[in-house]
């Protein structure tokens, strides 16, 4: 065997174990999670929000995972308003929020995979398309926009195993236009779901 045969062998070789390493290495989990919360306050203001949340995790050691992620998310506002002054009787105003986000995560188990609980935090980014609408009900008007956002995603969750392939979740996880993390508490739920692990 000559020398230009050995050198092109022993990459492909390294690359073949390696290959093989990454496959028994190597487990797909999928999750399904959902958020809703509700809040009324004296003055008239009232906010609906609902987020369901898919993922597909490729693990490529025990902890470390990277996540496909899609969130469809809305959230709803209304509270009684004269515009400023420009309505002469208070009516009220609606205005709703329609979210979709794909992201692309790094998920990290914070404790070895033989335990039964498991913490994690997720930290990652991708894009959000999101659909305002301003209604005011009684007078028939509505205003539509759109926007295309970059937008970061971060959150702490933990996976309590029901069997070695299911296990229930609970996420903290908070969607950021443009990156802004300051202003994580603006759009940030608890989720709860299910994931299988193949």
């Amino acid at each position: 065997m000559d020398g230009k045969k050995v050198r092109f062998f022993i990459p492909l070789f390294v690359c073949g174990l390696l290959a093989c390493v990454s496959a028994q290495a190597a487990v797909i989990e999928i999750s399904a999670m959902l958020a809703y919360s509700t809040s009324d306050f004296e003055d008239g203001y009232h906010s609906l929000q609902r987020r369901y949340t898919g993922t597909i995790d490729f693990k490529f050691t025990p902890v470390s995972a990277l996540e496909f992620e899609y969130t469809d998310s809305t959230t709803r506002i209304t509270f009684p308003t004269t515009l400023g002054g420009y309505i002469a009787l208070p009516t009220r105003q609606v205005t709703n929020y329609k979210d979709q986000v794909y992201s692309f995560n790094w998920v990290q188990n914070l404790v070895s995979t033989k335990w039964i609980l498991q913490p994690y935090f997720v930290i990652g980014g991708g894009k959000m398309h999101r659909v305002v609408t301003v209604d005011l009900p009684e007078y028939r008007y509505s205003e539509k926009s759109s926007q295309n956002l970059t937008t970061g995603t971060g959150g702490l969750g933990v996976r309590l195993f029901m069997t070695k392939a299911m296990a229930v979740k609970a996420e903290a996880k908070t969607y950021v236009p443009e990156f802004r993390f300051s202003k994580w508490k603006e759009n940030q739920m608890l989720s709860l779901g299910l994931s299988w692990a193949f």
